[in-house]
């Protein structure tokens, strides 16, 4: 993970949720401004365990204390205290995105969920709060293309058309988290029964992957859909561009002739 400009402030108040008490004592002395320690001298200082210190690193969406020390001495040297972003900080968090966009995404998963599109008539779009509102963007430009896409936004729905569907309906669940278990159950039903289930999602160990026919995997916001400076379902959408443009670029005769057999009833 790319740190510059990371604002340990903020990286606090996405995880507070999380927190313990011995959790809040470590999270205090950072935002008191405190001296740079090792962590023995940390564990000390704030009564809690060198064990306890690395594992609040890792709530707070960092591998361990030297990535929390390198962000907060950043942070002693600059006159601005600690939760205050500006635009360059928002760039850099854009930045991050694409450069592990850049490194997740899988060109042979891309082309086979691409090719499935090609093969299907009718998809359907599971997806809940922030992933229904991308699934909104991917029903609007795929049924541009002549597709049927209908979007399914709630778990009880989803449940509800897993024993309708069959092996002409292609189904594509976007979930950034992957920790739905009541979308888990209706994938694994679904790709049980022969249906092509693809997921987008950030969380490549989720239980939704074990069962789905292919996962494409897109960035994650490391938080930052917690304190809602940036869109949470921007990742899924980027990854969307990335179907999108694959698919266009590889069916370009199929969607010529359809434009052109649509054109007489655009008049």
């Amino acid at each position: 993970m790319v740190l510059m400009n990371k604002d340990i402030g903020l990286l606090f108040e996405y995880a507070r949720s999380k927190f313990t008490a011995t959790d809040n004592k470590i999270a205090d002395y950072f935002l008191a401004r405190q001296p740079v320690k090792t962590i023995e001298e940390l564990a000390v200082d704030i009564g809690v365990s060198t064990a306890s210190i690395t594992r609040f690193c890792r709530k707070i969406g960092l591998n361990n204390l030297k990535e929390l020390l390198f962000l907060y001495q950043e942070q002693l040297d600059s006159k601005n205290p600690p939760a205050r972003r500006g635009h360059e900080s928002l760039h850099q968090d854009y930045f991050d995105l694409l450069q592990q966009l850049d490194t997740c995404l899988d060109e042979t998963v891309i082309e086979q969920i691409t090719k499935a599109i090609a093969r299907h008539q009718i998809i359907h779009v599971f997806g809940t709060g922030f992933s229904a509102l991308a699934g909104g963007d991917f029903k609007f430009r795929f049924g541009r293309l002549g597709k049927f896409v209908e979007v399914v936004q709630d778990t009880n729905s989803m449940m509800m058309y897993q024993d309708i569907l069959t092996t002409e309906n292609l189904v594509i669940v976007l979930s950034l988290n992957g920790l739905n278990a009541d979308m888990a159950k209706v994938v694994k039903n679904l790709t049980s029964r022969g249906i092509e289930t693809y997921l987008i999602t950030a969380n490549g160990k989720s239980k939704l992957a074990q069962h789905a026919t292919a996962t494409l995997l897109t960035a994650s916001l490391h938080g930052e859909e917690r304190t809602g400076m940036i869109t949470a379902q921007l990742p899924i959408l980027m990854a969307i561009d990335h179907l999108y443009s694959h698919y266009v670029s590889t069916n370009r005769d199929t969607i010529r002739n359809w434009v052109s057999t649509e054109a007489p009833f655009g008049e």
